[in-house]
């Protein structure tokens, strides 16, 4: 009975998942399309986000895209990962189209950030 109540105890002390600097990237590489999002604070788990995004985008504009979202950690390192994606999609020949912060937010809901 102690054993548990002592992991209770840990278990309610654990800290919240922290917020973090994040964006996310679609593909959809039949058509050579990608979108980034801007950048965004969220503690959830990116599988998610994808899912989330995934089924918003279908629902919206039609088309099938598959999202990742990174972990970002500080803002800087989100920028500079948005940025590398964006030239690596470039590089790739894909039309590279962006998700601005209104649309994200639309999209994953307000209860991920």
């Amino acid at each position: 009975m102690i054993r548990r109540a002592a992991l209770f105890a840990i278990l309610l002390a654990t800290p919240a998942t922290a917020q973090e600097w994040r964006f996310c990237v679609g593909v959809a590489p039949a058509s050579h399309e990608s979108v980034i999002s801007d950048i965004f604070t969220s503690g959830a788990e990116p599988a998610r986000l994808e899912q989330r995004l995934q089924a918003w985008y279908r629902a919206h504009r039609g088309r099938t895209l598959t999202f990742q979202c990174p972990r970002g950690g500080d803002r800087l390192a989100a920028l500079n990962g948005q940025t590398a994606a964006l030239q690596y999609n470039r590089t790739m020949g894909y039309a590279v189209n962006g998700l601005p912060s209104n649309e994200v937010i639309t999209a994953l809901g307000e209860d991920v950030f």
